[in-house]
């Protein structure tokens, strides 16, 4: 019985590691029924980050107000250059990281956060003007700004002033360590959660990219553990790659497994002292350097925590929304001052920055028990590595070996090039070629019981002829005759376009039937073209244009149309490689005359007021430009919605959406003169408004949510037991 009691007494990182696996297994187990878990997951993540802002500002103040003028003075300098040199290095590897994963040509549906952006406010962001409120907006780098710098002040302060100030900055420390164990303590319960949750709601396409990220940083973690951190202790001291390896072993296993570093800190104090003294280089100021930077550096963003910022870039690649190289010295100064805060702060900051949709932490999470092994691991080489260049430059110890040198960047560049090349080779076959997200828009369809008829082309009768008399009220011969004849663009994705089963659907489609649905009569669909929408709606050929139409003071003049069903932002679609050229209309404006391409007239001559100088083409389908072998345009002025699905449809494309943003409202084209029938159309909008309907389908058609029509996912009770139908 006692041994029972031993065997079930594990450990937390044992008790983590069942909590996930069951977590899987549950997810597996059950499918779908797992996915309200999300929610106690969500609950998790917010008690994980309660103590963390608190608990940074309180450790920095009394870490760093803690030292000695002195020794301050005489690290200051050392310890400044190495940890600056160190933080380099492993912003290196983060953008080194993306190499590894596969290049795959995907585009992605349009996302809100893509178009909310924050102006970037260097002062709010760096500066604390106000801490009080810099902690209360969660304003991570400001308040890491705040916490340094008082801590440095605090230095000057003499000691039996600033003594009592410490132990309560040290009280209150060890308390949110208290409240953070006690919120750790439900890692396997939390975990769990997220776990079921994933794992009963992710496909096997989504698994296999999230293990891009998981095997790329296990790559880079264990190069610069056993590669490149030791190495450049070799250049640099006397100290040999053997002796760094042996010193560091114990702690290594220690933090890996626990995957606690603060509990490896007497370790790696005890270790530095004892490799100095093998080498007779041990003094009191060694032991003194020694004791004072380990747990000083604790306190400073390390290698493991700054290597997953690549989760940032990972999550850009994943979700199509590339962060751009333009942007990485801002994502560094970024993401260093945001972990000071911790990578539970950091990451959904970072994503939010860099308008990437922020529930992609969540993933994270998932991937962080495994990946924070190998954080650790990384994080007690960083730190022991670092304390000994540190000290070995305040003491005068450091010895430059130019062979050993180029042997270790022999070894380092031998390793990255055969690694990452294999890494990239191996996720991509992993992955595979498939597009979810193309595959998703494609196979899209309405499920409605209405008869809809679509025409391929204009009647034959109609074209060119002039009505008899006055066409009837629309209303009353749509109910007579049970039909609603609808203008439709077919090439105008998200709105109006065929699947690949050749049904015409979107979201102003998907609209239309339930417009008829509640009618009681059916559609018929007719092909407009810009140059006869207005003639085909005067004709009485069709009832309703639809197609995802911008309103400007020019259509409003020249025709009539319905209440606004939904805002738009103007952007510019051009190749990948070209989107940097557009983020901005002074920008284009002043570069070389851009030849692009514009859907309709009058769109055309709104564009011209804000691009003078620009060579703009009207066209009568975006395919003219998605599918043009000639290079006659630079790229085509659309709505950043239906420039994301095109993308989506052409993959080699990207959406830039220049600043300031420009956003238009999107309606309906309607006869002139029918007041009763644009007047129903508009009560009609107004009613779809109120109870949800657009915005479910603005949802599913614009964001891409619940898109996909899929059976439930595959569990092990319905699918293989039978348990559930």
């Amino acid at each position: 019985m006692p041994r029972l009691k031993k065997i079930v007494r594990l450990n937390l990182s044992a008790k983590i590691v069942v909590g996930l696996v069951a977590g899987v297994l549950c997810g597996l187990f059950f499918g779908e029924g797992c996915a309200w878990l999300g929610l106690i997951g969500r609950v998790y993540i917010g008690l994980l980050q309660m103590a963390i802002l608190p608990y940074m500002v309180a450790s920095l103040i009394g870490g760093i107000g803690s030292l000695d003028a002195a020794k301050a003075k005489r690290l200051a300098v050392t310890a400044g250059v190495v940890l600056l040199a160190s933080w380099l290095l492993a912003l290196f590897f983060v953008f080194l990281t993306p190499l590894a994963f596969p290049g795959i040509e995907a585009g992605t549906f349009f996302s809100p956060s893509l178009t909310n952006v924050k102006e970037f406010d260097f002062v709010g962001l760096y500066i604390p003007v106000n801490p009080f409120r810099a902690m209360a907006q969660t304003v991570v780098p400001a308040v890491a700004v705040f916490s340094v710098v008082t801590g440095v002040a605090l230095i000057s302060v003499e000691r039996d002033r600033k003594r009592g100030l410490l132990d309560m900055l040290d009280v209150l420390t060890t308390t949110l360590t208290k409240v953070a164990v006690m919120v750790i303590r439900l890692a396997p319960y939390g975990l769990f959660a997220i776990a079921a949750s994933a794992a009963g709601t992710m496909t096997v396409q989504e698994f296999g990219r999230l293990q891009v990220f998981m095997g790329s940083f296990v790559l880079m973690t264990l190069v610069l553990t056993f590669v490149v951190m030791p190495a450049i202790v070799t250049v640099l001291t006397p100290l040999r790659y053997g002796e760094v390896l042996r010193a560091a072993r114990a702690a290594l296993i220690t933090g890996f497994a626990t995957g606690n570093l603060f509990v490896v800190l007497p370790l790696l104090v005890e270790q530095g002292k004892l490799l100095f003294q093998e080498r007779g280089m041990r003094t009191a100021d060694t032991d003194n350097f020694i004791e004072v930077l380990i747990p000083i550096s604790f306190n400073f963003p390390n290698l493991g925590k700054l290597l997953t910022l690549s989760f940032v870039l990972f999550a850009g690649w994943y979700t199509g929304n590339d962060v751009a190289a333009s942007d990485y010295p801002m994502f560094s100064v970024m993401g260093i001052l945001s972990l000071f805060g911790g990578v539970d702060l950091a990451l959904p900051f970072l994503l939010d920055q860099m308008r990437i949709p922020s529930d992609m932490y969540q993933l994270y999470v998932v991937t962080g028990v495994v990946n924070g092994w190998f954080a650790t691991l990384l994080a007690v080489m960083n730190l022991f590595t670092f304390t000994l260049i540190a000290t070995c430059a305040a003491t005068g110890n450091l010895r430059f070996s130019l062979r050993r040198g180029m042997v270790s960047l022999a070894a380092v560049c031998g390793v990255l090039l055969v690694t990452v090349p294999l890494a990239r080779l191996g996720f991509g076959r992993l992955i595979g070629d498939a597009d979810l997200a193309q595959q998703t828009l494609t196979n899209m369809r309405i499920s409605s019981g209405v008869t809809a008829a679509v025409l391929s082309e204009r009647p034959q009768t109609s074209e060119d002829t002039a009505p008899a008399g006055p066409t009837p009220p629309r209303l009353a011969r749509v109910l007579e005759t049970g039909v609603i004849r609808v203008g439709h663009h077919p090439n105008m994705a998200p709105f109006s376009f065929f699947n690949q089963d050749e049904q015409l659907v979107g979201l102003d489609v998907a609209l239309m039937h339930a417009l008829a649905e509640e009618l009681g009569v059916g559609l018929e669909f007719v092909p407009w073209a810009y140059g006869t929408r207005s003639q085909q709606l005067q004709q009485g050929e069709i009832d309703v244009a639809i197609g995802g139409l911008l309103l400007n003071a020019k259509r409003l003049a020249t025709g009539s149309f319905t209440l606004p069903y939904m805002t738009a932002t103007a952007s510019v679609v051009v190749e990948d490689h070209r989107r940097d050229e557009f983020e901005t209309w002074e920008g284009i404006a002043n570069a070389q005359p851009a030849r692009l391409a514009i859907l309709g007239r009058r769109v055309a001559e709104s564009v011209r007021g804000r691009l003078p100088g620009a060579e703009l083409t009207v066209v009568e389908s975006p395919r003219d430009f998605f599918e043009d072998q000639d290079g006659a345009f630079d790229g085509i002025v659309m709505s950043a919605e239906g420039g994301y699905a095109h993308t989506i449809l052409y993959p080699r494309f990207d959406v830039a959406i220049p600043t300031p943003q420009v956003r238009g409202q999107l309606a309906w084209a309607i006869p002139r003169g029918d007041a009763e029938w644009g007047e129903f159309l508009n009560s009609w909008i107004r009613l779809k408004q109120a109870d949800g309907t657009i915005q479910q389908l603005y949802d599913k058609w614009i964001l891409g949510k619940g898109a996909r029509e899929t059976g439930p996912r595959w569990c092990i009770a319905r699918d293989v037991l039978h348990w559930v139908d």
